[in-house]
């Protein structure tokens, strides 16, 4: 007896065992987060204040910042160019894909019922990875500078905000009409922090870093990723 053909657009079942290994890779990345923004948070409390570097310092770290990325942006374009990421392109690549999947979001329907799940689950296993990166290698380092250390926690508390929406929106039915409105909500605070992030913070760190230092971090932040996604 011949087999019956398999049905037409037939929907693929993911095998158990990759799911469960997906979804413990996500809480895993979730809670290394949640370790480095609370031991970060400690460290900060702990620490006597340092004192505000004065506007004359603030200043001239950016001017030193902005002249440094437009050295940087040359040099990738010539063709001699070590092809290597440095932190902050590294993370820009994130940005712009978050970007892409925000746009994704705002423009879907109640209707979209399976498309809004889906979409939501890759923004938020993307980001909490994108956050444990920053929070990691980046944040930490860039801390230290105290022309930096206001912006960086203005980072770490953009990055809750972020998570407690979208952990909203994880319990909110995607046909509820709230959902799309919290949705903007998410799509807005992010667009802002990559907007701080990109401006202010990378000019501060191209003004404290030297290129080579910004590789290495891109480079530990590359590693970083790699060892989330494979579980380990």
């Amino acid at each position: 007896m011949a087999k019956k053909a398999k049905k037409k657009g037939a929907r693929k079942r993911v095998p158990v065992k990759k799911t469960k290994t997906v979804k413990k890779t996500v809480k895993k990345t979730a809670r290394r987060k949640t370790a480095a923004r609370a031991a970060a948070t400690h460290s900060t409390r702990k620490k006597k204040p340092s004192p505000k570097p004065s506007r004359l310092t603030t200043a001239a770290t950016a001017v030193r910042g902005a002249v440094a990325g437009a050295v940087a942006a040359v040099a990738e374009r010539l063709p001699w160019s070590s092809g290597e990421d440095d932190a902050l392109s590294f993370l820009e690549k994130d940005h712009r894909r978050f970007e892409r999947l925000l746009k994704q979001g705002e423009e879907t329907t109640e209707n979209a019922v399976k498309g809004r799940s889906e979409l939501l689950k890759t923004i938020t296993t993307e980001l909490n990875l994108h956050e444990l990166v920053e929070e990691k290698v980046l944040y930490p380092a860039l801390k230290l500078h105290p022309e930096a250390k206001d912006i960086v926690l203005e980072g770490f508390q953009e990055h809750h905000v972020a998570d407690v929406i979208a952990r909203e929106l994880q319990r909110l039915n995607v046909s509820d009409e709230q959902w799309g409105a919290k949705f903007k909500v998410l799509k807005e605070n992010i667009e802002h922090h990559i907007k701080e992030e990109e401006g202010e913070m990378w000019r501060t760190a191209r003004a404290v870093f030297s290129q080579d230092e910004l590789r290495q971090l891109g480079a530990r932040m590359a590693r970083m990723k790699q060892e989330q996604r494979s579980g380990r």
